[in-house]
């Protein structure tokens, strides 16, 4: 016998978990951003309602425009980014990530990997915010917050879109398993605005396909 569907409402008029649609939909029913999703596993249901959504730093978003990011102690923040180019058949990455002593560290890398061909600039979307997490676990930060603006880079890792395909569900998975050993949090930031350091990791990226002796892969 199948098992009964549950529904966690992680954003809506009520959070938490409910036994029916019925209940979902009334909590959910008119509510901006409204977050939810069906499970027919309590304890994924429960992991979804307790998943990181927010942003832990606060933005003037000014200052940001003119590259001026103040970064709290015991984090890292990261503006992170993807490319693609057709005629070359290349995904790329670019990472700017900035540390609480002024530092400025950047990533990019390319690859032609076909599954990651096969989606283009989201591969580099996501292989952005994985390098990022990555850096932070090498050089002993608790704590990442990824400034995106491909919103699969979030809602995949939290669960608010389901990951479809081989590389969405490896990429969610590698997160996933990131979070239970620091500190991962998301700022969605507008693209092509202005935003200093989106805008240099899109021009990361960019650069970044031109390396063709690269191999990045997710």
């Amino acid at each position: 016998m199948a098992k009964k569907k549950i529904y966690a409402v992680r954003k809506g008029h009520k959070t938490g978990l409910f036994d029916s649609w019925a209940e979902c939909q009334k909590a959910t029913a008119g509510y901006s951003g409204a977050e939810f999703r069906g499970f027919t596993d309590r304890e994924e249901a429960l992991a979804f309602l307790k998943m990181e959504t927010e942003k832990t730093v606060s933005i003037d978003k000014d200052r940001e425009a003119a590259g001026v990011v103040e970064v709290p102690e015991n984090m890292v923040i990261a503006y992170v980014d993807g490319s693609f180019e057709k005629s070359i058949g290349r995904y790329a990455f670019g990472c700017v990530i900035l540390t609480p002593d002024g530092e400025e560290i950047r990533r990019s890398g390319s690859g032609s990997d076909p599954a990651g061909v096969a989606i283009r600039n989201v591969a580099g979307e996501m292989l952005g915010a994985m390098n990022a997490v990555k850096w932070a676990q090498e050089n002993g930060y608790p704590a990442v917050e990824i400034r995106y603006d491909y919103e699969g880079v979030e809602k995949w890792v939290t669960g608010v879109w389901r990951a479809k395909t081989p590389l969405t569900s490896k990429y969610a998975a590698h997160m996933q398993a990131a979070g239970k050993e620091l500190h991962i949090s998301f700022c969605k930031v507008a693209a092509h605005t202005g935003n200093h350091y989106n805008e240099e990791a899109d021009q990361l990226a960019k650069s970044a396909l031109l390396h063709t002796e690269e191999e990045v892969r997710i």
